[in-house]
């Protein structure tokens, strides 16, 4: 019997029965397709196995082909066909559940189809029973989690007497560290049709994954269809290391989900106020994870951005640009004034500047000011008229991003569940 330290005996003897019954290999994996333990040899083993017990993971290759088969929505026995390609002989591969989530898949090698519905039914009921185990080890595990769970829960909500509360706890009982600064990454996984696993479950093995990293100080909470990944450490991490992390969650999403099948928003926030700071880091990480983008957005980066994203989702729609720059954009078809306003206040108002970037004669652009001051009926010299304008292009941009994703299925969930 191959097993990890943590494997609960009484798993380890229902598989090794189980093999010896069947007189055939048996294997436990986790939801990624990770090794969790395995009978002995009964030498009917292939390539696949014999790279699993020996390095502990058959390989994401192998992971990506039994998921890709629908192993993660499967309920009760299925056969799991050959892959000469990866060495991979036929098996009967039972999921393994919990009450509401998937724990692993219980494999039996069956190269030639030679189970009987005999075998195939005593191997179910055992499979049952290897959950029952399963799940009690996890609630057994994670009854000492459970109160440091609630606790991180607190340290990161909006109640500043909770968050006291778990940063006294933390104090007496470790962790988070109470370095200096706290990163917190959000991931919002939002599915594109049907994956080859529930979202939950490929969160929760991808950060999972990402936390055991080796030098990492992480904590991790999955709530659905989002995750937040905590780190802390005394200096403030390169963007290198954060993203580093973030390409191991993505892995691990690719691995469970299926590359394509997924869109991930992710955001960055970083706080120096040590453990205190903790929810400051987290709602940065919250707020730039909204930001209608493809890539990884640091809060740092988001500017004014940073402050429009802060509104609800049901003010971040068109009606809500002021009305006079809707008015400009309606009597601008063609989008040359818009772009021309825009230029104009990303240069503080500088002429000279705004018509070199145009590539035009600073009487052209004194037309179009003038015809913008005209349909605005706005003030380009005002400081306030300047700031409604700018702030509403700004809002534009986001809008118009809000309902592009909105069209693709893709729009971001509003607010934080933590």
């Amino acid at each position: 019997m191959t097993g990890t330290p943590s494997v609960d005996a009484r798993l380890l003897e229902l598989i090794d029965a189980l093999a010896e019954h069947l007189g055939r290999s048996v294997v436990v994996d986790d939801p990624a397709i990770r090794l969790i333990c395995a009978s002995r040899h009964f030498g009917d083993e292939d390539a696949v196995r014999v790279r699993a017990v020996l390095q502990r993971d058959a390989g994401a290759d192998v992971g990506r082909y039994v998921l890709s088969r629908g192993a993660g929505r499967w309920h009760g026995a299925h056969v799991l066909e050959a892959s000469p390609d990866l060495g991979l002989t036929a098996r009967l591969c039972v999921p393994l559940h919990g009450p509401g989530w998937l724990l692993g898949f219980l494999m039996v090698i069956d190269a030639d189809g030679s189970l009987t519905p005999e075998e195939i039914r005593h191997i179910e009921k055992v499979s049952r029973d290897v959950a029952s185990v399963m799940h009690a080890g996890s609630i057994a595990s994670g009854e000492a989690s459970v109160e440091r769970t609630a606790a991180l829960r607190d340290l990161l909500g909006n109640d500043e007497a909770a968050r006291r509360a778990a940063e006294a706890w933390f104090v007496r009982n470790g962790g988070p560290a109470g370095s200096a600064c706290v990163t917190a990454v959000s991931f919002v996984v939002t599915a594109l049709g049907t994956p080859d696993a529930s979202v939950a479950t490929a969160l929760q093995v991808a950060v999972d994954m990402a936390a055991r990293t080796r030098g990492a100080t992480a904590q991790h909470l999955v709530d659905e269809d989002r995750a937040l990944l905590l780190l802390t450490s005394d200096v403030v991490p390169t963007r290198a290391g954060i993203l580093e992390h973030v390409r191991r969650v993505a892995d691990g999403l690719d691995r469970v989900l299926g590359a394509g099948s997924y869109r991930c928003a992710v955001g960055v926030g970083i706080s120096t106020e040590g453990r205190a700071g903790a929810w400051r880091a987290r709602h940065r990480a919250d707020v730039a994870s909204r930001a209608p983008s493809d890539d990884v957005v640091f809060w740092d980066d988001l500017g004014v951005d940073a402050v429009l994203l802060e509104l609800p989702a049901e003010v971040m729609v068109p009606e809500s640009v002021p009305l006079p720059l809707r008015r400009l954009m309606e009597k601008d078809p063609s989008g040359r004034l818009t772009s021309t306003l825009r230029s104009f206040l990303d240069h503080g108002g500088s002429v000279a500047r705004t018509a070199a970037e145009l590539h035009m004669h600073r009487t052209s652009l004194y037309y179009r000011l003038d015809r913008i001051r005209e349909i605005t009926s706005l003030d380009l010299d005002s400081g306030r008229d300047r700031l409604q304008l700018h702030l509403g292009l700004h809002l534009h941009d986001l809008t118009s991003q809000f309902r592009q994703n909105e069209d693709r299925g893709t729009a971001h969930p509003d607010g934080p569940r933590w």
